[in-house]
């Protein structure tokens, strides 16, 4: 999932669907469906008339609805409400295919801190920290938000 949107703006969402079918033979539309239902986007959408957090909540509907060995999430939860977060979260969380790895780069640490396995810190192109998520809260008797902001403090 990338950080900014690909997709053609004059499209609307059942079109992208239908691109998407064609494209990758491992897309699931029916469950790309399920999610805009979920999510409240209507497939007579243009996407050039959807909010940043709307196309952002369609990416993420795309990228979830291949069945892949591993998913790349650019910052998925900017540019969405709080109240939606928690419904991201629970949607990547509940739609990767069984096996696969799923990666998140974000600065929103405590929004994601409850379904972290494995944590990396990168700064300045460089890995300062890597860990399993629970053995690092033991270690530092704290949470790997506050181990984040110790570590990137300015």
């Amino acid at each position: 999932m990338p950080e900014r949107t690909y997709l053609d703006k004059e499209m609307k969402i059942s079109q992208v669907l239908q691109y998407f079918s064609e494209f990758y033979t491992n897309f699931d539309t029916q469950k790309a469906l399920k999610l805009l239902t979920d999510l409240n986007l209507d497939i007579h959408t243009r996407i050039a008339k959807m909010s940043k957090g709307m196309q952002e909540k369609l990416q993420l509907i795309l990228v979830m609805s291949r069945d892949a060995k591993l998913y790349i999430l650019d910052e998925p939860l900017g540019g969405v409400d709080p109240a939606t977060r928690d419904y991201i979260l629970d949607t990547i969380l509940s739609n990767f295919s069984d096996g696969a790895s799923v990666l998140i780069s974000t600065h929103l640490i405590a929004d994601i801190e409850r379904i972290l396995d494995e944590v990396i810190f990168i700064g300045d192109g460089e890995v300062i920290l890597t860990s399993s998520a629970d053995e690092l809260r033991n270690k530092e008797n704290a949470s790997i938000d506050e181990i984040f902001r110790r570590c990137f403090k300015c």
